[in-house]
């Protein structure tokens, strides 16, 4: 079996080629990350080579030592890797002291995903202490969530709330909420470090007039949860159109709904509703 016919390697094309039927990778747009199972390692071990050079990890990664990622190549397109899987993807193994990497299939005319030093980062964090969920990370561009960002106010808990009214399963889907990193040079140190730290408490950081960085356990789920956050960001740019809210969800309501689906919600997002609701007043005033 050839590596593009492997199982995850399928779901990792599928990914892409719906991201990009989403309108979410204009161009070279985006990228995504995958790290794979010892037994996936097993399986395709005969397809790999050794024979490309290390590279330096501008920030070591000991606690990845040993693993191996599939992941987007840097100025490739989403829209191409289900035509040519091994030219815009490829698979890296990180040495044994987590400071280096080398390729060891694919991306026959290219190089890593210039965001890996964040997947690499947030990969660390999530499989810290033998965590094995997370395995997916995945960034795009929704138009609908990028626009949010120029209007709603960069906080994670009144960013969050927003977000859970917008449809009431919302809660259920990210229940800790969603972090918010102001504009940031992709691709840079300080985008890995902020984003890292939003990473600590949430699955999902929007980063201001940029795009979303989520993970997840498998690609089912960080798909999803990417979908449903780009949906609820379209309908709260409607909702704001239309010059703002006649009612809406309730604190109580959401404490209902935690409590019925045994929910531990976000705190600070359930106090938010107040000050959200002077603040996107206010913005449609200005906008009118």
């Amino acid at each position: 079996m050839n590596l593009e016919e492997q199982a995850f390697a399928q779901e990792f094309i599928r990914l892409a080629t719906d991201g990009d039927a989403r309108g979410w990778h204009e161009r070279n747009g985006g990228n995504l990350s995958y790290r794979l199972t010892a037994a996936e390692i097993e399986a395709c071990v005969d397809c790999f080579h050794n024979t490309a050079p290390w590279n330096a990890i501008r920030t070591a990664v000991p606690v990845l030592g040993g693993a191996f990622f599939l992941l987007t190549g840097s100025g490739k397109c989403m829209r191409n890797v289900r035509f040519a899987p091994a030219e815009n993807t490829g698979i890296i193994e990180i040495n044994a002291a987590g400071n280096a990497y080398r390729l060891v299939w694919g991306l026959t005319d290219g190089k890593p995903t210039s965001e890996l030093p964040t997947h690499l980062a947030v990969h660390a964090l999530k499989c810290t202490g033998g965590k094995e969920g997370n395995r997916v990370i995945y960034h795009a561009h929704p138009a609908h969530l990028i626009a949010l960002t120029f209007i709603l106010p960069l906080d994670d808990a009144l960013f969050t709330r927003e977000l859970w009214e917008m449809d009431i399963e919302n809660p259920i889907v990210f229940p800790e909420g969603i972090g918010i990193v102001p504009w940031v040079i992709p691709g840079s140190e300080a985008a890995a470090a902020a984003t890292l730290e939003k990473m600590r408490s949430y699955r999902v950081v929007v980063w201001a007039h940029h795009g979303t960085f989520v993970c997840g356990d498998t690609f089912g789920d960080t798909f999803g949860l990417m979908d449903v956050l780009e949906k609820s960001a379209q309908i709260c740019g409607e909702i704001i159109a239309m010059g703002g809210k006649r009612q809406t969800v309730t604190e109580k309501n959401l404490r209902d709904l935690a409590d019925m689906y045994d929910l531990k919600l976000n705190e600070a997002a359930l106090s938010a509703n107040s000050e959200l609701e002077i603040g996107i007043k206010l913005c449609y005033t200005v906008h009118k």
